[in-house]
């Protein structure tokens, strides 16, 4: 049995369907029409794992930046509070689908649909250029606002990408795959994992995918599964979860997981591929192509 081979028959299986892929257009569609009878939207942007290519099979969901005009959120002098902006938006997209269960994440509106997969949608505004590239301000959780700029970080990782002859947003995937095998893991923020391979490089050399992913896992142990100071120098921390109960869940799954996949490089080096294999269907709880 050959590992490397294991981890390439991996990467096929997860990947989108062209199913998925149309639904999720679909979706960016009604949402996009719904928000236009309401609000002067001046921009719509897709982000997250669909922007960049790295989203999973069956699992992903769909960031969708709604930038609107400035005067659709100040009041006198002042912006208005992003919890208002984001309780409008949840409000208007409730009556365009009145039989979705239509909720609220820290930054975003969550739309999840009976097929294909759900839509963050994220108000955001304008705020200036910064290197040629945009800059948005959107919820920071607390109801003021936080610089960001899906443009730039999209091409940060595109860039890394490159350098890395592609095997960065495969890694990514896989990882992303490794997350959703375990629901304790599944809070863990694609962003997150994303900028820490651009950032650390880890993803560069003549390796296998069982290597960088073994790698990874150590970095993140390393780290204690820290926030990440973002390198293009935006959105200051991005973190890898979002409250204290998280973090300690996914520190515990990346030790974990960082363990059995140090076991498997010791077992495979040895030339024990059976039990390199059974450590990896451990790491990916059951898993793991053969």
């Amino acid at each position: 049995m050959n590992i490397a081979n294991c981890f390439l028959k991996l990467i096929p299986r997860i990947q989108p369907t062209a199913a998925e892929i149309a639904l999720a257009q679909q979706h960016i569609s009604t949402i996009r029409a719904r928000l236009n009878t309401t609000f002067k939207l001046s921009k719509v942007l897709v982000g997250g794992s669909f922007s960049r290519g790295t989203l999973i099979r069956g699992v992903s969901d769909v960031d969708l930046f709604a930038v609107i005009a400035r005067s659709e959120a100040t009041w006198g002098n002042r912006y208005e509070s992003s919890e208002t902006i984001l309780n409008h938006f949840r409000t208007e997209l409730s009556r365009r689908l009145p039989t979705t269960d239509i909720g609220r994440d820290v930054h975003a509106v969550v739309v999840p649909f009976s097929q294909g997969p759900s839509v963050d949608v994220v108000p955001a505004l304008f705020d200036q250029m910064i290197n040629g590239r945009p800059q948005y301000l959107i919820p920071d959780g607390n109801g003021d606002w936080m610089p960001s700029s899906p443009e730039a970080h999209n091409r940060y990782i595109f860039n890394a990408n490159e350098r890395s002859g592609g095997k960065l947003k495969r890694l990514a995937q896989i990882l992303k795959f490794w997350r959703q095998c375990s629901s304790t893991r599944s809070a863990m923020s694609s962003f997150h994992i994303e900028m820490l391979l651009a950032s650390t490089g880890i993803c560069i050399g003549v390796k296998s995918y069982a290597a960088f992913m073994t790698n990874t896992l150590r970095a993140l142990a390393d780290r204690e599964c820290r926030a990440l100071q973002d390198p293009v120098g935006i959105a200051g921390l991005i973190s890898l979860v979002k409250t204290d109960n998280q973090l300690e869940n996914a520190v515990a799954s990346v030790k974990y997981a960082r363990n059995h996949a140090n076991e498997a490089c010791v077992a495979d080096y040895a030339g024990d591929s059976e039990e390199a294999w059974r450590q990896w269907n451990i790491v990916f709880q059951g898993y793991f192509p053969k």
